[in-house]
């Protein structure tokens, strides 16, 4: 069985045979084609990469799927998000949307209350360790003890001021002693150049009902720290806005990702849930030396960053950076055949694997698509 054979949304056409070719990473999975509906796209800039997940997303909001961007470096799935009436949400210090990660957020229609409610909680709570392990990485894992403290501030908090901030948290904490690194570590986010980001009542919260919900990130591109802890909030409340159903959820520049341990290890969780959660998440990076930038070569987390391709069983591979492509052919297995096609694609153009199938698929877009996607400077200058 092959790819094309499961239906689903139509991508383009094989250059091989000229067949159409379609795509659903759930119908693969039911079909047993692949072993997880996850997605890892490859390739050096300019060749596609960024059109495909696009096309992938857009077809699949029109098949009944939701998308998720929790981080959007280069606002161009926030420009998305706003063309096809979902919601854009742009952080940073200066930026007028504002997460409050201590605020639930909006239920889904769809959820019971109360279950809803209790989940919520519970990934407030993981969410500030994440905070506090990501601003001082040496703290990480926070002791037990201390998340204890956190979580009893917080639901002190909750039950005080339904929707609490950071500068309350961060005052409360200043009665529990043993807490004080962790405080520390909060009081970053109140004062200072990370200030006016996340310590403020939210100006924003993900809509449920919204068909694509993207995070732009772009003001703090430059800042891995902001960057990171932006992302991190998003990615939690994103998660509480979102009821049943199947969703695809986006990393672009994952190499961000990748750098930061706080984020490498959520993914890694996200990745091997998704069957479960009914997430296809896709893996959007340059390279697979991408992965390096995790930790230093040898350490468990770079091991973990290089096994997160492991659990994409589609990988779409466009052509790569000079010098990556030996790489690439060596740990994704390619065979020589395959290799020889890789050094051939052409713009648009990517070898599509899928469990054990391999695919030469051009993505085919429509004129309004082209328009909408496009993300050169030239199409920003011109729509300033």
């Amino acid at each position: 069985a092959g790819a094309a054979e499961t239906g689903g949304m139509f991508i383009g056409h094989d250059t091989t045979t000229g067949q159409r070719f379609c795509f659903d990473p759930w119908r693969l999975y039911e079909k047993q084609i692949v072993s997880n509906t996850n997605i890892v796209i490859i390739g050096n800039i300019g060749w596609g990469k960024t059109n495909t997940a696009m096309a992938i997303a857009l077809r699949g909001i029109a098949t009944g799927h939701r998308v998720l961007v929790p981080g959007d470096p280069k606002n161009d799935w926030t420009r998305l998000a706003e063309a096809l009436g979902g919601q854009a949400i742009r952080l940073g210090p200066t930026s007028p949307d504002r997460l409050n990660p201590l605020d639930l957020g909006t239920p889904p229609k769809s959820a019971e209350p109360e279950s809803w409610r209790r989940a919520a909680e519970q990934r407030r709570a993981a969410l500030i360790v994440a905070l506090v392990e990501a601003i001082a990485p040496t703290l990480a894992p926070l002791p037990p003890e201390i998340r204890e403290t956190l979580t009893a501030s917080v639901d002190g908090l909750a039950r005080e001021n339904a929707t609490p901030t950071l500068p309350q948290l961060v005052a409360r904490l200043a009665d529990e002693p043993a807490a004080n690194p962790a405080r520390a570590a909060l009081a970053v986010l109140c004062s200072g150049p990370l200030a006016g980001m996340l310590d403020q009542p939210a100006a924003a919260t993900p809509n449920p009902a919204a068909p694509i919900i993207a995070v732009g990130t772009a003001d703090v591109a430059d800042n891995d720290l902001a960057h990171t802890l932006a992302v991190l909030t998003a990615t939690s409340q994103l998660a509480s806005a979102t009821g049943e159903g199947r969703r695809y959820v986006i990393y672009d520049e994952a190499w961000r990702i990748l750098a930061s341990p706080t984020h490498l290890e959520r993914v890694n969780s996200e990745l091997r849930l998704s069957r479960a959660k009914g997430t296809a998440t896709v893996l959007i990076t340059h390279a697979l030396s991408d992965t390096d930038k995790a930790a230093d070569a040898g350490s468990s987390a770079a091991a973990t960053a290089r096994g997160l391709i492991a659990l994409c069983d589609t990988r779409i591979i466009f052509r790569q950076a000079p010098g990556e492509t030996d790489r690439t052919a060596t740990e994704l297995t390619l065979t020589s055949p395959e290799r020889d096609a890789l050094t051939a694609l052409g713009k648009g153009e990517a070898l599509w694997k899928t469990g054990t199938a391999t695919r030469r698929i051009h993505t085919d877009l429509g004129a309004t698509e082209r328009n909408l996607f496009k993300t050169d400077l030239t199409w920003e200058l011109r729509n300033l």
